[in-house]
């Protein structure tokens, strides 16, 4: 059998997490865990509180550490961080904790109304057995016939081990550890429409998997979060799953471009495409790739420039001239998820000289209403000519200052009133040389998201 994936990293956490996880509120024997998992698609970083304390936090798709207190009762809020950086509740409970089980606190829906359910997971499991639930909240009125292979890992000899429905009451099994492949049907079916990669589970340990929608590039497409005692979780991707892939050139010497991905013998062409405008994307399987870049002639300007293309991932190549070396590519990855309370902004810096001076790096600033650059909290400081470095703004309406600093004196090299980040979803920003401007520049605002939005 091929080696499996994930294999080493389920194992390393199991072993490390009860000397990592935080905690140590007790000094008895008998404790449990309160641990949050945020599956709500569109949510902030979102802070869980325990009895006032502020104890960590977790962004969509992952957990916060796994607190450990003696078994009692416990006032927990859910919390985030709004533009004015004031505490903002979301939702508030009890939660009894009980000797060896955490108390794994679900979080899921839209952010604006999210639902908070509790599933009671025991620590351990029996000698030589480790325990396995599956707890569904891809959606209302959508349920799963899940199957478990081993051996061949193939469907045909795979058995039906559970049907979770929206929100389901978690059922653990218990089964030996080993290599399995997971797949899931919608209930009844018996299409597969999802085929996990081959992972080892470790016995004396307990597994939840968390059914979701991916928000990647497959229209409904399906992800598995393994939740377990660490204090991050393992992402399963469909193994039949698709990248995509798209371009820009903001070279202004061409007008109008055409970019191919090449593997071996196949060839992908986008349509032709004007200067400082996205192509259309390509699908394509998960590989590395061969891409060229063609003036409207059909004649080379670059040509086997690298693009390496991960499952469900989606990437932009973005075609600038560096001064010293001509054409050359930079390779974006674009995060898809729906946010709606905050926003990853990647900036790219394509900006090299001001005044006849070489330009080493720049900050941006986004600055609200009212607000100096110097009390902005929303900046990235120090981005490097012909690099990238992403920030998380608030779902706000910003006026956006590109600054550079020239023996002391910082200079604003442009400034944009008025940009706007209140759309679902995340962001590139390209910062570049532009003759037409009466500044020299000019910056560019993308969104990007998936197209399988609730």
């Amino acid at each position: 059998m091929n080696t499996p994936l994930f294999k080493i990293a389920l194992t390393t956490t199991l072993i490390t997490t009860l000397t990592a996880c935080s905690g140590g509120d007790s000094s008895t024997s008998k404790s449990g865990y309160i641990q949050l998992y945020n599956g709500s698609y569109n949510s902030p970083y979102t802070r869980l509180f325990i009895d006032d304390a502020e104890r960590s936090g977790t962004d969509f798709g992952n957990v916060t550490t796994r607190h450990n207190y003696s078994t009692n009762s416990y006032d927990i809020s859910l919390q985030y961080l709004d533009a004015n950086d004031s505490y903002i509740t979301i939702k508030e409970q009890t939660v009894d904790v009980k000797d060896s089980v955490t108390q794994l606190l679900v979080m899921n829906s839209d952010f604006a109304e999210p639902a908070i359910n509790e599933l009671s997971v025991p620590t351990t499991s029996d000698d030589g057995k480790l325990n396995l639930g599956f707890y569904n909240i891809a959606g209302e009125n959508i349920s799963f016939d899940v199957y478990l292979a081993n051996d061949d890992g193939l469907f045909d000899t795979a058995e039906l081990i559970t049907s979770p429905t929206y929100l389901n009451e978690l059922d653990l099994k218990s089964i030996d550890e080993g290599y399995y492949t997971l797949y899931l049907t919608q209930s009844g079916d018996t299409n597969v429409i999802f085929e996990s990669a081959t992972v080892y589970l470790n016995d004396n340990a307990s597994y939840v998997m968390m059914i979701r929608p991916s928000y990647a590039t497959q229209d409904d497409g399906i992800a598995l979060d393994i939740v377990t005692s660490s204090n991050s979780v393992t992402q399963l991707k469909h193994q039949a799953a698709q990248g995509q892939v798209r371009f820009i050139n903001t070279i202004d010497d061409y007008s109008q471009t055409r970019f191919t991905v090449t593997r071996g013998a196949q060839s992908y062409p986008s349509e032709l495409t004007a200067n400082d405008t996205y192509s259309n994307y390509l699908e394509l399987a998960p590989n590395s790739y061969s891409i060229a870049m063609t003036n409207d002639t059909g004649d080379n300007i670059v040509d086997n420039f690298l693009l390496t293309l991960e499952r469900e991932q989606s990437n932009v190549g973005l075609f600038y001239t560096d001064k010293e070396f001509g054409p050359r590519m930079l390779t974006l990855k674009e995060d898809l998820t729906p946010s709606s309370y905050s926003h990853k902004v990647t900036v790219v810096n394509l900006l090299d000289s001001y005044a006849g001076q070489n330009i080493v790096d720049v900050d941006v600033v986004f600055t609200l209403n009212g607000e100096t650059v110097d009390d902005a909290k929303n900046r990235v400081t120090g981005i490097d000519q012909y690099s990238q470095e992403s920030v998380v703004v608030d779902n706000e309406t910003y006026t956006t200052y590109v600054l550079y600093e020239d023996n002391g004196q910082q200079i604003v090299l442009m400034q944009q009133g008025d940009m706007d980040f209140s759309q679902e979803g995340n962001y590139i920003l390209i910062l570049e040389h532009d003759e037409a401007s009466s500044t020299g520049y000019k910056m560019t605002l993308e969104r990007t998201i998936t197209q399988s939005v609730e």
